[in-house]
């Protein structure tokens, strides 16, 4: 198989303007959990497309909204995530969970507002969504629904997510390459045995078991280690039973830019992968363990937690380092590239990145 975009797509800015256009302003976007937003006010802020964005508990309904004051157009909430009131730290004023300035200092001095003239200065607000505990958000009023969205992974999503335990790592890197380079890596295993040659290698994953769905796919893998056999053994033990079990390894591409994986149901990595410009990303991974009924945790489990980390950053860290020389090396060439059988989902996600490009989506 021939790869399908042309190399310029990896460093072009005109290319970036346009995938922030018609493909991240067009899907719906993983935010966080359930868990970010359990208490009133909390918050989480990011960038969609460069529209930046707030999605808040604003009392007790989870709520989206453009992230610029209505006023004098500061950034409402300026921290990456927090609790606060959806109060300007400009001015000082303040909206309801509607959107609505509800509170504007020293009102006397300005012209009587009609409520038709507050509600004219309502926040422009957007659409989320939730599957299980993953909080999604959208920017296209014409969205299709999330579950349509996700298709026939959604309720494996699901499920997945409602037997998320500990957060116990959360690692975020800035790289220097593309958000499709990483993307594109994180799609295949052909790098696996020279790039993680004593990491990732060494659980063996192997195979073309993949499935496809719409714009998303998955990747199942048996692995030398048996969730009920040897040093394994009471690991599954503390964390069973569970709601989602499986033998190996799943990793899932919501597309365009959500990377979930588990491995045997015991440990889960959520990755998000945000394009900051052409040729840099913010790379942000989560880990989790699955619940437990135990409430005290041996140290077999600590162990085998600190062991999950380290390996997790140590994979990431040379997949950065690979991911920025490719970077390095997309620019000094004009050939297509080509793909193998074990680059399948790399080929999909391309065919259905250029779809949106041409507006067939």
């Amino acid at each position: 198989m021939n790869s399908n975009i042309p190399a310029f797509h990896y460093y072009d800015n005109d290319v970036f303007l346009q995938e922030s256009q018609v493909l991240f302003k067009k899907v719906w976007h993983f935010v966080g959990f359930k868990s970010d937003f359990l208490n009133d006010n909390d918050f989480i802020t990011l960038k969609i497309g460069g529209t930046p964005i707030v999605v808040q508990n604003v009392r007790g309904t989870v709520k989206s909204f453009l992230n610029v004051c209505s006023h004098r157009f500061s950034i409402l909430q300026q921290e990456k995530s927090g609790n606060r009131p959806l109060l300007c730290p400009y001015h000082g004023w303040a909206y309801d969970k509607e959107g609505i300035p509800s509170g504007i200092p020293k009102k006397p001095l300005f012209k009587k507002f009609t409520k038709e003239e507050l509600c004219e200065m309502k926040l422009k607000e957007f659409k989320v969504s939730f599957c299980g505990n993953l909080c999604f958000v959208s920017l296209d009023e014409n969205v299709e629904s999330l579950e349509d969205f996700i298709g026939v992974f959604y309720k494996e999503l699901e499920s997945m997510s409602l037997t998320l335990g500990t957060k116990i790592d959360s690692n975020s890197m800035e790289i220097k390459a593309n958000w499709k380079v990483i993307v594109e890596n994180t799609l295949e295993s052909y790098h696996v045995g020279l790039v993680h040659a004593e990491t990732l290698a060494k659980l063996e994953p192997s195979g073309l078991d993949f499935s496809f769905d719409k714009k998303n796919s998955s990747w199942t893998s048996e692995l030398n280690i048996v969730k009920d056999k040897g040093g394994y053994k009471k690991i599954n033990s503390f964390y069973s039973p569970r709601d989602y079990e499986i033998d190996g390894y799943k990793h899932i591409l919501i597309f365009p830019n959500l990377l979930i994986s588990s491995t045997h149901g015991v440990s889960f990595n959520y990755s998000l992968i945000e394009p900051l410009d052409a040729n840099n990303t913010r790379f942000t991974s989560y880990v989790f363990t699955a619940l437990s009924e135990s409430e005290t945790k041996s140290i077999v489990i600590k162990a085998f937690e600190e062991s999950l980390i380290a390996f997790n950053r140590q994979v990431f860290d040379e997949d950065k380092t690979v991911c920025q020389f490719v970077q390095e090396g997309v620019r000094h060439t004009n050939l297509s590239g080509k793909l193998s059988d074990e680059e399948e989902r790399v080929h999909h996600f391309q065919n259905s990145y250029l779809k949106f490009l041409k507006n067939e989506s």
